[in-house]
């Protein structure tokens, strides 16, 4: 291509800033293990950035299994490829292909039918698990995580792919 035609469509300047991107990752989930959570929750870590608090996870839920009364300090998105899930203090349920968003100070209580579900939540900061009178019993966010992962990995001899990005 001639500079000119090069310049004029680079009005903008763009491919004068590829210098300061990253490359970007690719990353094939069969390559990760998956982790037992609970006895109905497993989960493959598909990003853990601890510069963030962003953190990914392709997450399986069998058998009408449930993820404990919890709340967001910031917000979710899950994408449904498989089954469906739905929270009981709520009256929708989440189907194949479905995005839902959760904000940032809510409680809420997954549970699964007994088909399950398949789903990637994309969080932001810490999911803080709580009993019925609203008392702390646990926590987890990127760092919790990214422990379960590493001791996962370490448990099995696998070596740990990075994902933090």
């Amino acid at each position: 291509m001639p500079e000119a035609d090069s310049a004029q469509k680079d009005q903008l300047g763009l491919r004068g800033l590829e210098p300061f991107t990253t490359q970007e990752r690719i990353l094939d989930p069969d390559d990760l293990p998956w982790i037992t959570y609970t006895d109905t929750i497993s989960f493959k870590p598909l990003r853990l950035n601890r510069r963030t608090g962003q953190w990914s996870t392709l997450t399986k839920i069998v058998g009408g299994g449930h993820a404990g009364r919890h709340y967001h300090t910031a917000s979710v998105i899950g994408h449904v490829l498989e089954g469906s899930w739905y929270y009981v203090e709520r009256d929708w349920v989440a189907k194949p292909g479905m995005i839902v968003w959760e904000p940032p100070g809510d409680i809420h209580t997954l549970m699964t039918n007994q088909e399950g579900t398949l789903t990637i939540f994309n969080h932001e900061g810490s999911l803080l698990y709580m009993d019925d009178d609203d008392n702390l019993i646990g926590y987890d966010d990127v760092l919790t995580i990214t422990r379960l992962y590493h001791e996962h990995c370490e448990r099995k001899g696998i070596e740990p792919l990075d994902l933090d990005y």
